[in-house]
């Protein structure tokens, strides 16, 4: 290159030595440098020549210049684009993490000390206005997780709703509506498919209205297997006959209406808004109505819900105990209006809970904070009241026993609103555990047989259907819980199979004679679409789940054995082959390595079905949480975005 270049002035050759030979071609002298080196040239150039350097420099430097520049434009696009995007990605990450997860207000983008913020942490951040996160940002988030909604749906055929209104600060009425599901990896999922304003008045055309919208639009009208509610009269009535409508729902609703209002096991516990004259609405076409040979069964109530009745069942038989009681309430009232016994609590390190009419376990949490503090010091903190409340000896035990009593009513209720794992599975095992647990330990009280007795009572009445089927009894269709959902969905997950039967200590036979009858269950639902004829099931011990690839030193894998076998596609040998798999183990994990075609696509149905309404719960926690006082002129839209998003975070 360099040859090319001064060989304008130089007429260059080659030497011996590795040195090169340059004549000027201005004054015909003869220059000499080594091979590769022109400083010689350059100089002689430069010094006996200096126009002609100047002005072939010159000439040089103005094509440099212009190289330059073209390439400084270059990278001032590339930078300016890189910029963009920067500050794009930053609004993204600021608007998903601070205004969605954190619950921020959108204004805070606009605040002059969240912009010093950014200027002390060297960002450089060109301001964006909370209007520009109103209308084109959040948007842009809500449309792509319903396209990541959308996209879940149509990849499964059978799922669950939960249903259930609220009101806001405002006194605006919604209707929230959550998907559940088991997909591919046969893991749980839910979603918030949709958060509707739901204005008055609140009719059955309102709601049939309402709810085929939602339907029709992410078209999952013939998906939909199940909806859980809560035992409000109104939920009962919208819901008891399907979604579907016809000329005789009419018939039903005199009796409905009738039977709600003379029946105790519909009493109104929830703080929700009352939706009158609910109708059913049309998700199963009119063909398929007749497969649905009884319909109540489309509608479950929610195990929860049921589960606090009880147990205000048993608190309101025990008379004596409601003394007690309110000496608990009192305490805790007068706890968060006295700093006297704020003071008194803190050098304790204790709290006591509050007191909630509307839910039972605040009642279980209140007594565990008081007999957390011990009677001693119990006794120096109600002597700080004005009107001092003595808890005596028989005030304790009865309040011991109670904890005793209802410890596991507690525990299943916290299990039954997880978010993480199958629930319909814990309905059955959880009855039962709580059959067990009033039978046991009534030998151990002195003062709550009595509440013992009643909680017995009142299981064996709002949970009839499961009770009457444990015991072999013929279930009604009016039985609250007669749907054998719940038993199936409990053999259905390898964590509990027949496991929990131990427990009620029956006779072999008994056993025996249960087990085939929840098997039978299992085997008409599989059956419904295949019209296989039913065989008997022998005693082979065979495994089910088939890993990918094989592991060191674990031996619990199963054969190809029965993918091999030409009745491997009979749900009766499945069901075989499953019930005698010794494996234990979570229940994604196992049905996810699972070959067996026809159990596994009966179990994503089944198991999509929801023991609560805690999911439909929790969004309108956050919804409270989103339209707090200090924002309650916030748009409809905007809130129901934030709603929508914050729910769903784990799809941002």
């Amino acid at each position: 290159m360099a040859a090319e270049k001064w060989g304008k002035f130089f007429q260059f050759s080659s030497l011996n030595n590795n040195r090169t030979n340059g004549l000027c071609k201005l004054c015909n002298k003869n220059l000499k440098d080594r091979h590769g080196v022109y400083s010689n040239f350059v100089k002689h150039l430069k010094r006996i020549h200096p126009r002609e350097y100047e002005k072939f420099v010159g000439y040089e430097g103005e094509h440099l210049t212009e190289e330059t520049n073209a390439i400084n434009d270059e990278q001032a696009d590339i930078e300016i684009k890189n910029t963009k995007h920067k500050q794009n990605q930053f609004i993204l990450s600021l608007t998903k993490n601070l205004i969605i997860k954190c619950n921020l207000p959108l204004n805070i983008v606009e605040h002059t000390a969240f912009r010093e913020f950014l200027k002390d942490c060297h960002l450089k951040f060109e301001p964006v206005s909370a209007r520009k996160l109103k209308h084109a940002v959040i948007p842009s988030f809500t449309n792509n997780v319903r396209k990541i909604i959308q996209e879940a749906l149509d990849n499964t055929n059978d799922l669950t709703l939960t249903i259930d209104g609220w009101s806001d600060r405002r006194c605006r009425s919604y209707l929230g509506v959550t998907c559940h599901l088991i997909d591919s990896k046969m893991s749980p999922q839910s979603y918030l498919i949709d958060f509707v304003r739901f204005k008055s008045p609140h009719t059955s055309e309102n709601i049939r209205q309402l709810t085929e919208d939602i339907l029709e639009r992410f078209n999952i009208k013939e998906k939909v297997f199940k909806v859980i509610t809560d035992n409000a009269s109104s939920m009962i009535k919208a819901y008891n006959f399907g979604i579907f409508t016809s000329e005789e729902d009419d018939v039903y609703d005199h009796q409905m209406n009738s039977t709600l209002k003379e029946d105790p096991t519909f009493d109104q516990y929830d703080d929700h808004i009352e939706l009158e004259n609910f109708r059913g609405v049309d998700v199963y076409p009119a063909e398929d109505i007749e497969e649905y040979e009884d319909s109540s069964r489309f509608r479950l109530s929610c195990f929860l819900h049921t589960l606090q009745l009880c147990v205000r069942d048993g608190l309101k038989s025990a008379s004596y105990m409601s003394k007690t009681l309110d000496k608990c309430r009192a305490l805790a009232k007068v706890s968060h209006k006295s700093t006297k016994i704020a003071d008194a609590l803190e050098e304790l390190t204790k709290c006591i809970s509050k007191a909630n009419i509307t839910r039972w376990n605040s009642d279980f949490l209140l007594i565990k904070s008081i007999l957390s503090i011990g009677k001693n010091d119990l006794d120096s903190i109600v002597m700080l009241l004005e009107n001092p409340i003595k808890f005596s000896n028989n005030d304790i035990i009865i309040l011991n026993e109670l904890i005793d009593i209802l410890e596991p009513f507690h525990e299943i209720s916290v299990k039954c609103q997880s978010e993480t794992i199958v629930t319909a599975s814990l309905v059955v095992p959880a009855v039962v555990h709580l059959i067990v647990h009033l039978r046991d330990i009534t030998e151990n009280l002195s003062y709550c047989n009595k509440l013992v007795q009643q909680l017995k009572l009142s299981i064996e009445a709002r949970f009839a259907g499961i009770i009457n089927r444990l015991n072999q009894l013929d279930v009604e269709k009016n039985d609250p819980f007669n749907d054998p959902v719940y038993f199936m969905a409990a053999v259905l997950d390898p964590s509990f199979k027949f496991f929990w039967l131990r427990d009620l200590k029956l006779s072999p036979n008994m056993e025996n004679r249960l087990k085939q009858n929840i098997i039978q269950l299992i085997l008409d639902e599989v059956n419904k679409n295949l019209k296989l004829s039913p065989t008997k099931l022998s005693n082979k011990n065979t495994s089910a789940s088939n890993p990918k690839k094989k592991k060191l030193f674990v031996y619990n894998e199963i054969s190809n054995d029965v993918s091999n076998d030409p009745e491997a596609n009979n749900p009766v040998v499945e069901l075989e082959v499953y019930l005698n798999d010794p494996i234990r183990s979570k229940f994604s994990d196992y049905w996810s390595y699972s070959q067996l075609y026809h159990l596994k696509k009966l179990v994503r149905r089944i198991c999509s079905v929801q023991a609560s309404t805690a999911a439909i719960e929790r969004v309108f926690s956050q919804a409270g949480l989103i339209l707090s006082s200090r924002r309650t002129r916030m748009s409809e839209e905007l809130f129901k975005d934030l709603v929508f998003l914050k729910v769903n975070k784990t799809l941002l």
